[in-house]
C-alpha cells in the first residue's frame, strides 16, 4: 500500500486537483488517498495511513500541508521512531523541495504519476535519502514551522529562482542552469552596495556565538547536500547538522559565489567575505522576508528568527 495526503486548497487551479483524483482513480489498487480539508485532518490521515501498514506516504499540496506534516511526523511519531518515507510534491508554484528530490514535471499530477508508476514496479524505494529539517520560529502568522531549507538576503529577490521548473537533466537543463546564475550575479553584482541602514543589515548569531551585523548577499541554513541549481554544499560532519552559508553584499564576494556556483560546489577552502560552515543553531535579526522551502515567510513584530536543526526524516528521491 502506498498513501496519498492532498490539500485541495493547495491548487488555485480546480482542474489540477481533478486531474490529480484521475491518477489516482487510473491507478487503482494498492492506493489510499486522504484529502485533507483543515489541518487538524492530518493526524487521523497519518493514523490511518498507518493502520494500512502503508510503505511511503507522498506529500501532494503546498507549503502549509507539508510543513504541518513535517511537524505531526516529528511530535507524534505515528510510524514510531524508524519513520517512514515521504515524497513531496508541491502546489503551484512552490516547487522548490520537490524539485530537490528529483521532481522536475510543471504539474503535481505528472509527477504522481511517474511515482505510482515506480510504485507499481517496485524500484520506488531504492534511492530514499536522509535528511535533517529545520525547525523556524518567529513567523509571522505562523509562530513555527518546519521545513528542509531557509534562504535570506538579498538574493530572495530574484523570487523566480524558488518557483521555477527544473529541466531533469541534457543540454535544456545546462543551458538553463548557466543562463539562470549569470542573470542573477550580474544583477546582483551591479547592485551591490555598502550602506550602514540598518533595516538592510541582518545579525546573525550561530551556536550561541557572539552576534555579527552585516549586509548579505545570501544567508542559507539547510538540511539538504545542495544549495540551488545543482550547486553542492562540502560533505557535513556530522549527521545531524544543518549547511551554513553566509556571502556578503559585497561585489568580490558575489564574484567568488558565482564561480563556486558555475562550477556546481562549494568546497571547503575559506573564501573572502563568506562564512561556509555547520551548525546545530542560529538566530537571525532582519527586516527583510525569507524564504523557507521555496515559499516566502515575514517575520514576526520582533524580527527575530531561531532556526534550530530537529529530527532527520526518509524522503524518496526521484531518478
Amino acid at each position: 500500500m502506498i498513501a496519498i495526503l492532498t490539500s485541495p486548497d493547495s491548487f488555485s487551479n480546480n482542474n489540477e486537483m481533478d486531474q490529480i483524483r484521475k491518477v489516482i482513480k487510473r491507478e487503482g489498487e494498492g492506493i489510499i488517498h486522504y484529502e485533507v480539508k483543515n489541518f487538524m485532518d492530518i493526524g487521523e490521515a497519518l493514523t490511518r495511513f498507518k493502520q494500512c501498514n502503508v510503505s511511503a506516504i507522498v506529500i501532494v499540496g503546498g507549503k502549509a500541508l507539508s510543513s504541518a506534516t513535517f511537524e505531526y511526523l516529528i511530535d507524534k511519531k505515528p510510524f514510531g521512531n524508524i519513520g517512514i518515507p515521504i515524497s513531496v510534491l508541491s502546489g503551484d508554484e512552490d516547487r522548490f523541495i520537490s524539485q530537490s528530490f528529483g521532481a522536475t514535471a510543471d504539474r503535481a499530477h505528472k509527477d504522481l504519476k511517474h511515482i505510482l508508476l515506480k510504485h507499481k514496479s517496485g524500484t520506488l524505494l531504492n534511492h530514499i535519502v536522509k535528511a535533517p529539517l529545520i525547525k523556524v520560529e518567529g513567523v509571522l502568522h505562523v509562530g513555527k514551522l518546519y521545513g528542509l531549507y531557509f534562504c535570506t538576503g538579498e538574493i530572495i529577490n530574484q523570487k523566480s529562482l524558488f518557483k521555477r521548473t527544473l529541466y531533469r537533466s541534457g543540454i535544456k537543463q545546462l543551458i538553463q542552469n548557466y543562463t539562470t546564475i549569470l542573470s542573477l550575479l550580474s544583477k546582483a553584482y551591479m547592485k551591490s552596495k555598502k550602506s550602514d541602514d540598518i533595516d538592510e543589515m541582518i545579525r546573525i548569531s550561530r551556536n550561541q556565538r557572539g552576534a555579527v551585523l552585516g549586509r548579505y548577499f545570501m544567508v542559507l541554513l539547510s538540511g539538504l547536500d545542495w544549495m540551488f541549481l545543482g550547486t553542492k554544499f562540502p560533505d557535513r560532519r556530522k549527521e545531524n547538522s544543518l549547511n551554513f552559508i553566509s556571502v556578503e553584499n559585497t561585489k568580490d564576494a558575489i564574484l567568488n559565489t558565482g564561480k563556486k556556483i558555475l562550477k556546481g560546489s562549494y568546497g571547503n577552502n575559506m573564501v573572502p567575505g563568506h562564512t561556509i560552515t555547520e551548525i546545530e543553531h542560529a538566530r537571525l535579526v532582519l527586516n527583510k522576508n525569507f524564504v523557507v522551502d521555496g515559499c516566502f515567510y515575514e517575520t514576526d513584530v520582533s524580527g527575530e528568527l531561531l532556526i534550530t536543526t530537529s529530527e532527520s526524516l526518509t524522503f524518496i528521491h526521484l531518478h
